[in-house]
């Protein structure tokens, strides 16, 4: 309790997940109008610092947590564009809870830069109960398929906040364009045709968050190898890009092992219900882990147990995704990654090469103990206690 108090997890009390903004916008890796840049310029405009028109009003947390991460919004004036006597107004007064992922999500990646707007569209997705990561990509995507003439929507750009707002409730009635885009990305692209599938930004059909796969190498990787997609709370390797471990535009065969133990600390962590901002309070996080179990359980459990568990958890989820038809080709990343380079930030220039992150996939398999496709082997199976009828039709006849 005392540690969970310290510097280590003050920035979430004192502002929020929302903190990260400014920082990720320097370093350039803040994903602005659907992916297409790395910074954005109405950042400062929705930094938690300088909400323009709003104000803090208060801080929620957890049952008995000491980091109180969770900052709730209120408005200080009336310019709704939401329809007076609606559940949006009802809401609003009520105060917005506002993350980093909902902030950029429905901020940057779509070019808007009006903190109320943002507030707004949070407090709607909250209404549907729609996740404001996929909402949000789902909306750039379609921001940047109408400017490229894909879709017929002349009121759908970057920066228009009124369509971003018709387009949630759009999403939310199923109406419209919005049945279109309920699916989600993927589903959307599909459907949509001409290229539109090259740009959409998910992984395995889930979005992808706040992270730019062309600045942070390792995470790259954590996207492409997710067994849900592109996870930032089932594979931390952005921590890893934010270290002095890699270079995080040029990582090296050293970033596979690193974002493996990032993706077995999610596991553990998740089994054992704690919450992922505890990373920065201990030196050796699976040591601290297998100690806190010991006191609640009595069990003699060590780092290393701990790292074999986080092992068969994410063989368990791989054979889960095998059955139910996953392919190779699947991990990898849209292909706007591997062909458009930054444009800005101070990783101007850079791009995924496919190549290199298709040997990183292949090494993260075999670290695994998977083959270098990602098809599980039945003694692996036998080894997590997974075997069972039919498993060397299911894993490839490995």
């Amino acid at each position: 309790s005392r540690k969970s108090f310290g510097p280590g997890t003050e920035k979430y009390r004192e502002l929020g997940t929302v903190s990260n903004l400014l920082v990720f916008n320097r370093l350039g890796t803040l994903p602005t109008r659907n992916f297409q840049a790395a910074t954005f310029e109405g950042a400062a405009a929705i930094a938690p610092q300088a909400l323009g028109g709003i104000q803090r009003r208060t801080r929620a947390s957890c049952a008995a947590c000491t980091i109180g991460c969770e900052h709730i919004f209120e408005l200080t004036d009336s310019r709704s564009q939401a329809p007076p006597g609606n559940e949006m107004e009802e809401r609003l007064a009520g105060g917005v809870r506002l993350e980093y992922e909902s902030l950029f999500a429905l901020g940057s990646l779509c070019g808007v830069s009006d903190p109320r707007v943002i507030l707004e569209a949070a407090a709607l997705c909250d209404a549907w109960g729609m996740d404001t990561i996929s909402t949000g990509a789902t909306v750039a995507f379609a921001m940047e398929c109408a400017e490229r003439g894909l879709l017929a929507a002349p009121g759908l750009r970057f920066g228009n906040g009124r369509a971003l707002l018709d387009t949630i409730r759009a999403i939310g009635e199923r109406r419209g364009l919005g049945d279109l885009l309920s699916g989600g990305t993927r589903a959307a692209a599909a459907e949509i045709g001409g290229g539109a599938a090259d740009f959409a930004s998910h992984v395995k059909g889930l979005e992808i968050p706040g992270y730019e796969p062309r600045a942070l190498g390792t995470m790259a990787l954590g996207f492409a190898v997710g067994t849900r997609g592109a996870d930032h709370n089932r594979s931390g390797a952005y921590q890893v890009d934010y270290s002095q471990a890699v270079d995080r535009l040029d990582v090296g065969p050293d970033a596979v092992r690193l974002a493996i133990e990032t993706e077995n600390e999610a596991a553990v962590m998740d089994s054992l219900i704690l919450c992922k901002f505890l990373r920065g309070v201990f030196d050796d996080r699976m040591a601290a882990m297998a100690g806190m179990l010991e006191l609640v359980t009595g069990w003699d459990v060590t780092a290393a147990e701990l790292r074999e568990t986080a092992g068969r958890i994410v063989t368990a989820k791989k054979w889960y995704n095998i059955r139910q038809g996953w392919t190779p080709a699947e991990d990898t990343l849209p292909r706007r990654f591997f062909e458009q380079p930054l444009p800005d930030g101070p990783g101007r220039g850079a791009v995924v090469s496919e190549a290199k992150l298709q040997r990183m996939v292949a090494s993260y398999n075999l670290a695994r103990g998977w083959t270098a496709e990602g098809w599980v082997p039945e003694e692996r199976l036998v080894d997590c206690g997974l075997m069972g009828t039919g498993v060397r039709e299911l894993c490839g006849a490995v």
